[in-house]
C-alpha cells in the first residue's frame, strides 16, 4: 500500500494537517494568537452536538472540574463547527468544552468555523480524539468502521467480515489478491496508525462483549483488556459478581486474569468462597473506622504514626499504579 493510500487528502489539505493547525485544547491558545483560523463568538444554545461523534461517553466528574476551571480561568482555545443551514453550528471537535462551558453558565463561546463534508467531520474527530487518546478501544472500533462505511460505502457488517477473512493470515490465500474493498479499510487503519492485526484481534472482539462488560468499559473506566478477559467467564451471575468486584476493587489486568484463570466458582455462590473479608474490604473498613474516631487524628503520637503509614501507603500505591500502566502498554504493544 503507498502512502497516498494512507492519506486522505481533503480540499487541498488533509485532516490530520488541518488538526494540527488548529487550537483545540483550552490550555494552550486563546483566540487572538490565531491568525490563519476563522474564530467567531457564537451563543452556545446555537451549538448542538454532532450525532455521529466517535465519542459515547462522557465523564461527568471530568466536565464538573472542567467547568469549575472555566468559571475561574475562562474559555480558552475554541471548539470545532460547521455551519448547518437551519442557522446552527454543529460540533466537529470540542463537545466536552462545549459541555462543560454550558454546566459553567457561558452564553457563548469561541469557535473555529469550516467547511466539513460528513466524512471529513468524522475524521477529524476521530483523529482528535485518537491523538488525546480519549476514545476507549470500543469507541474507536466503532468509529473507524463508521468511517468505512462513510467514505467507502462499505457497510458495518461487510468491513467486519472482510477484515475477519481477508486479514486472517491464511497460508492458502497467499496468492489470491486482495479485493479493493480490503485496500480501502487498510488506507483507514493506516490513516490512524492502527495495525490490521491488531484491529482484528483486539478491536473486533470489542463488539462481542456482553452488553455490561460494554457498559463497564465505556463508562466505568473498565480496560479493555480486562473486559475480554471477563468475557471469557461464560456464566452470566458468575460473571456479573465478579466484574462488580473488580470495579469495587479496582483489580490490575493482571489480577483480573488470575482471578479468571483460578476458575469460576459455583452458581449462585458468588465470587468469595469463604467469609473471610478480602484485602479491599479490610481497607475500606478500616478507614471507616478511622473517620469515626475523631479523637485518632488529634492525638500527635498517633498522628505522627499515621502520616508514616499514609505515605508508605502513597509510596506502594504509585509503584503499583506504574507497574500496572507497564503492563497494560506491554500487553496492547
Amino acid at each position: 500500500m503507498t502512502k497516498s493510500n494512507a492519506a486522505f487528502e481533503l480540499k487541498g489539505k488533509s485532516v490530520l494537517g488541518r488538526l494540527i493547525s488548529t487550537p483545540r485544547q483550552e490550555e494552550t491558545q486563546t483566540p487572538e494568537e490565531s491568525d490563519e483560523t476563522k474564530i467567531k463568538l457564537i451563543p452556545i444554545d446555537a451549538i448542538v452536538r454532532n450525532e455521529s461523534q466517535p465519542r459515547q461517553y462522557f465523564s461527568e466528574e471530568s466536565i464538573e472540574s472542567l467547568a469549575a476551571s472555566l468559571k475561574k480561568h475562562s474559555f480558552r482555545g475554541a471548539i470545532n463547527v460547521r455551519h448547518l443551514d437551519n442557522n446552527t453550528y454543529e460540533i466537529i471537535a470540542g463537545e466536552r468544552r462545549w459541555r462543560a462551558a454550558k454546566k459553567a453558565g457561558l452564553t457563548e463561546v469561541p469557535c473555529i468555523i469550516d467547511d466539513y463534508t460528513d466524512e471529513e467531520a468524522l475524521e477529524f474527530a476521530l483523529v482528535e480524539n485518537l491523538q488525546r487518546e480519549d476514545l476507549s478501544k470500543l469507541e474507536e472500533t466503532e468509529g473507524v468502521l463508521q468511517l468505512i462505511e462513510t467514505k467507502f460505502g462499505i457497510s458495518r457488517e461487510q468491513a467486519i467480515t472482510i477484515v475477519r477473512s481477508e486479514g486472517h493470515p491464511d497460508k492458502s490465500r497467499s496468492n489470491v489478491a486482495p479485493s479493493e474493498e480490503f485496500e480501502h479499510i487498510l488506507s483507514v487503519l493506516a490513516a490512524f496508525n492502527i495495525e490490521l492485526q491488531t484491529f482484528r484481534t483486539k478491536n473486533l472482539r470489542t463488539l462481542d462483549l456482553p452488553d455490561e462488560l460494554k457498559e463497564a468499559h465505556l463508562t466505568q473506566g473498565l480496560s479493555y483488556l480486562s473486559a475480554l478477559e471477563l468475557s471469557k467467564v461464560k456464566d452470566e451471575e458468575t460473571r456479573t459478581a465478579l466484574l462488580k468486584e473488580v470495579l469495587a476493587a479496582r483489580l490490575s489486568f493482571r489480577e483480573v486474569k488470575k482471578r479468571v484463570q483460578e476458575g469460576a466458582p459455583a452458581k449462585g455462590k458468588g465470587i468469595s468462597a469463604s467469609h473471610e473479608p478480602s484485602l479491599f474490604e479490610r481497607v475500606e473498613d478500616s478507614l471507616k473506622k478511622a473517620k469515626k474516631a475523631k479523637t485518632f487524628f488529634e492525638k500527635p503520637q498517633k498522628k505522627k504514626r499515621l502520616e508514616r503509614l499514609l505515605k508508605d501507603l502513597e509510596a506502594l500505591l504509585k509503584e503499583s499504579e506504574d507497574t500496572e500502566n507497564k503492563e497494560s502498554k506491554q500487553e496492547e504493544s
